[in-house]
């Protein structure tokens, strides 16, 4: 079949509660977009319980925070509290489409975009899938053949709601002579990553990047801040690791 009939068969399967094994995508209020936002995904499922789902915790409270636009614009719309809801981009791939490489780039972008991943793959495909579902950072759907059945093979149910950097605090708090300096260092870096996160997912899908008063003022003092090198600087002291290191052996080293 092509994408739009798994497509149909998809959203089918979810209003009837027909994935087996499913328990990650709330099945009885769910709004369904097709194409989201500038077709970056095949489908954008917002899910609303009826109950705040604390189970995850701090990542949920700073997917929030990463978050906050695009959740404050449909709690207002669907009138529902921003911590009941939940998006799950899709992705949707038939036996007619071709799995190469674009595929690990929109697991990717679905995480940076929302934090979780949804892969549904038709009969064929899924075959070869199952095995390595496990590996994949994305919860894997399989479609049975069977009417409009599916199966959640693979369950990735962790929020990516922090960057690439993951800061220890303990390490810092060494590094710079104290609990008390390191705790203080750790809690700026950590604003300024969600700051960062915010302005990269607001500005894709936002005129305006969203920021509150609070995290204006932050960034208007780290302007008067003078960073460790200029860029000049950093071309230079690279300059003279290049050249330090070009003749060296590998024995150098041992």
């Amino acid at each position: 079949m092509n994408e739009r009939e798994l497509k149909s068969l998809f959203c089918s399967s979810l209003r009837s509660n027909h994935v087996k094994n499913n328990d990650l995508i709330p099945t009885s209020e769910i709004r369904i977009v097709e194409e989201a936002h500038c077709r970056s995904f095949d489908l954008l499922i917002a899910a609303v319980t009826k109950e705040p789902d604390y189970i995850y915790d701090y990542a949920q409270y700073n997917n929030i925070l990463v978050r906050t636009q695009l959740l404050k614009q449909f709690a207002r719309s669907e009138k529902c509290r921003i911590d009941c809801i939940r998006f799950y981009p899709v992705e949707i791939k038939s036996d007619n489409d071709v799995l190469d490489e674009r595929l690990p780039k929109q697991i990717i972008d679905a995480i940076l975009a929302f934090g979780v991943s949804v892969l549904v793959l038709d009969k064929n495909h899924s075959k070869l899938a199952r095995g390595l579902g496990k590996f994949l950072p994305t919860t894997l759907i399989c479609y049975t053949g069977i009417d409009d059945y599916f199966e959640m093979v693979t369950r990735f149910d962790h929020i990516i709601s922090t960057g690439v950097l993951n800061l220890k605090k303990t390490v810092l708090a060494r590094t710079l002579g104290g609990t008390k300096t390191g705790t203080k260092a750790y809690s700026r870096l950590a604003a300024l990553e969600r700051i960062f996160q915010k302005i990269i997912f607001n500005q894709i899908y936002f005129e305006n990047l969203g920021m509150t008063e609070q995290e204006l003022e932050f960034l208007e003092m780290i302007t008067g801040i003078r960073p460790p090198l200029s860029p000049s600087q950093e071309m230079k002291k690279l300059s003279k690791l290049i050249k330090e290191t070009a003749n060296a052996k590998m024995t150098d080293y041992m």
